[in-house]
């Protein structure tokens, strides 16, 4: 009975219900806000004489839909987390010794600390997406931070997308792919990822270049093969002298492979090094008549 006595008194307190009502009314607030702002917004069509849906690009719009959440989420962390702080130091006995008794303080602290705990766990394990995804895209973004598995510019695997990252965000982590497309990766899913950078932060990165010649070849048709790749990549604009560079030979059964492994000076050019280096590969064989293959 004693516990039951307590628990009620925790619970049923001017302090617990100011907290909760804070709470609820926090996101009551916001939302009826955006409500309102959409309200004008449509109003000002009307009176423009405009369709519903042309008054603002739509990047404009995703802008704006991103922010409203973010606020949302910010709001609904924020009152959680930092009011009932603030109430327990005005529940204290020594913040209002005429008021509120060391034994009455004892169960609104408690009541607060109580609600506190179930609401944080609410928010980690069911609460909204938008919370969730802060959450999560918060603890990756500090983890980047500290740790850096990756970083803005660097050349990355993510999610089967590869990519130049271009933002490291709260709630997506944005690539910008070869060809000019933004890709936009939900941050907390990283979590569970496979992280794969081609320069971790440095400007150069490494180019792997596979060339196939036909399994009969002669021994100097291959050395004269090994020579246009080498001198390929050298003469190539893109390519970084600074770093070494490989060719390794592989038999198959359909043909010989020739890998090559050069760095190119600039991550983001690496398709142009590739290019450069094929294109004057072809060329030589062309004149030097050495037949090649295709992968099995």
């Amino acid at each position: 009975m004693d516990l039951l006595k307590f628990l009620a008194g925790a619970l049923l307190n001017g302090y617990v219900l100011s907290y909760l009502l804070i709470v609820i009314l926090a996101q009551m607030g916001l939302a009826g806000w955006y409500r309102f702002q959409r309200y004008r917004l449509t109003r000002r069509r009307r009176r423009q004489g405009l369709p519903p849906d042309i008054l603002m690009d739509h990047t404009q719009r995703l802008s704006e839909l991103r922010w409203e959440a973010f606020w949302k989420a910010l709001v609904l962390v924020g009152t959680v987390v930092v009011v009932p702080f603030i109430l327990s130091y005005f529940a204290a006995p020594e913040s209002a010794p005429s008021k509120t008794s060391e034994e009455a303080a004892a169960p609104a602290q408690a009541g607060l600390a109580l609600v506190f705990v179930t609401l944080l766990l609410w928010l980690l394990l069911n609460g909204t997406d938008v919370a969730k995804a802060f959450l999560g895209g918060l603890a990756f973004k500090t983890l980047v931070a500290f740790q850096r598995p990756l970083q803005v510019g660097d050349r990355v695997a993510l999610k089967g997308h590869r990519g130049k990252v271009t933002q490291v965000g709260t709630f997506f982590v944005t690539l910008q792919t070869a060809d000019d497309d933004v890709v936009n990766i939900p941050t907390r899913d990283l979590w569970s990822e496979v992280l794969v950078s081609a320069n971790a932060g440095a400007r150069a990165s490494l180019c792997v270049m596979p060339f196939y010649l036909d399994p009969k070849v002669s021994q100097e048709q291959r050395q004269a093969a090994e020579d246009a790749i080498w001198e390929a990549i050298q003469a190539s604009a893109y390519f970084e002298p600074a770093q070494p560079m490989q060719i390794y030979l592989t038999q198959m059964p359909e043909a010989i492979c020739l890998t090559a492994k050069a760095y190119v000076a600039s991550t983001y050019q690496e398709s142009l090094f590739c290019s450069d280096v094929t294109r004057a590969f072809l060329e030589s064989a062309a004149r030097e008549q050495i037949p090649l293959a295709s992968p099995a």
